[in-house]
């Protein structure tokens, strides 16, 4: 909550956000912005976030017209999880690869944890075909085709929940009303994570690390010079700042590690506590491991098999998605306002659903080769003539839905007029009408 309640704060700060980070994610990612975001602030790299409805990656990645395509932003975020993508997590990683490289931006693409539940029981791990081998396989072979490239990178969100710990890290009931699979002790791992590899990015890791002749600081000196970092032994009573020009390193570039008082000075300080046990942790948390490698110019590896980006002509034709009108009774009105009443993106922004209305009212069922989403839209028509309720859930937008249920619309109920109110975020509904040809009734 105290991540949370910072975010906001600077958000209401005239701070200017220097990098833009988009998210993708085939779940609700909207938990990781505020530990991500206050950890970037805290390094002095403000960031502002675009995130994509959840489930979308394959299409906001294919797709020119899409929201992140027109975002462009400096660094994409992709967090793909196997439980709802299956067999086209590559896919979905090869699209991400692709559009990063069309819009210029770095690309950290976040490894699935491999799921809990697994395909063939206790007897899954010895399972060439299991859950586990394939997870595995699918992990090694992202992170092998992503290694050594210069504008991308991978964290790990199985380390995220392994730091938590499995029981502590799913959520069950956010995932089932929200989509949201982790807790906030996972998010703010994956936070940590993501920041650590943004920082060494941007230039942000101390470029020299300065310890004292005789301290003790052997073993946290050995883990800096096996992580890439530059170690200078300063003599007694030299000034960092004389040893950072003596190295021609600016001195807000270099770090003093010691395990005593250190007196106030330009250079960062990190200072060890008492317990040598507990000093892996606190040069972990610094930030001072975080460096990256020299590129590597040795042969790239060769992929197991090879695979094209799939366009999103095909991609789209492979969903197989199936879309049902049926009119709204008993077992459905709840659900239907419900729907109705948390859409916000393709809505007409005159939704105000009263089922005692004067209205025909049908349910948008929608179901595709990943699963049945169930009822995720609405439309109601007054009069006959008019539609003053269409309204789609986010997780089944660029599915085509919207093109079947207008097709189906017109087809059994000729020339409507369709009632719009232009919102904040509804513009996506007027486009889509307006490109199609619909009759279009703006009110104020």
């Amino acid at each position: 909550m105290d991540t949370r309640l910072r975010w906001q704060k600077i958000g209401r700060t005239d701070v200017r956000p220097v990098v833009r980070v988009g998210l993708l994610a085939s779940y609700t990612i909207d938990p990781l912005v505020p530990h991500l975001g206050v950890a970037l602030h805290d390094a002095g790299l403000p960031v502002a976030f675009d995130t994509a409805p959840y489930n979308q990656i394959v299409r906001q990645c294919l797709d020119d017209t899409s929201e992140m395509a027109r975002v462009k932003p400096d660094v994409l975020v992709v967090a793909p999880r196997f439980e709802e993508l299956g067999d086209e997590l590559l896919t979905a990683v090869d699209a991400a690869v692709s559009a990063a490289r069309r819009w210029g931006s770095f690309l950290v693409v976040v490894l699935p944890a491999v799921p809990e539940d697994r395909a063939y029981g206790q007897l899954d791990d010895g399972r060439a075909a299991g859950t586990a081998a394939t997870a595995h396989e699918a992990r090694e072979t992202i992170r092998a085709e992503l290694a050594g490239r210069p504008d991308a990178w991978v964290v790990d969100a199985e380390r995220a929940v392994r730091a938590v710990g499995t029981a502590k890290a799913h959520h069950a009931a956010m995932f089932k009303f929200a989509k949201i699979p982790y807790t906030e002790a996972v998010f703010g791992e994956l936070g940590g994570q993501l920041a650590g590899v943004l920082r060494a990015v941007h230039g942000l890791t101390p470029r020299l690390v300065v310890v004292e002749s005789g301290a003790g600081l052997e073993e946290p000196a050995r883990w800096l010079r096996e992580s890439g970092a530059r170690i200078v032994v300063r003599a007694e009573g030299e000034e960092v700042a004389d040893v950072a020009a003596r190295e021609g390193v600016p001195v807000e570039s270099a770090v003093l590690l010691t395990l005593g008082e250190a007196a106030a000075g330009s250079a960062p300080v990190l200072r060890l506590g008492g317990k040598p046990a507990g000093w892996r942790d606190e040069v972990t948390r610094s930030g001072l491991l975080d460096r990256l490698p020299a590129p590597d110019r040795t042969a790239p590896r060769v992929r197991h098999s090879t695979r094209e980006t799939v366009s999103l002509d095909d991609f789209m034709a492979g969903l197989n998605v199936e879309v049902d009108l049926e009119p709204v009774g008993p077992d459905s009105a709840a659900k239907v306002v419900e729907v109705v009443s948390r859409a916000k993106d393709f809505t007409l922004g005159t939704e105000k659903l009263d089922l005692t209305e004067d209205r025909e009212v049908f349910a948008v069922r929608v179901r595709d080769k990943f699963g049945q989403y169930g009822i995720s839209g609405a439309v109601g028509i007054t009069g006959g003539t008019v539609v003053d309720v269409f309204s789609l859930s986010c997780v089944v937008l660029g599915k085509g839905v919207e093109d079947v249920v207008l097709q189906r619309l017109r087809a059994e109920h000729g020339d409507l007029v369709f009632r719009h109110r232009a919102t904040p975020h509804n513009q996506i509904t007027a486009g889509f009408l307006t490109d199609a040809g619909a009759r279009i009734e703006e009110i104020p």
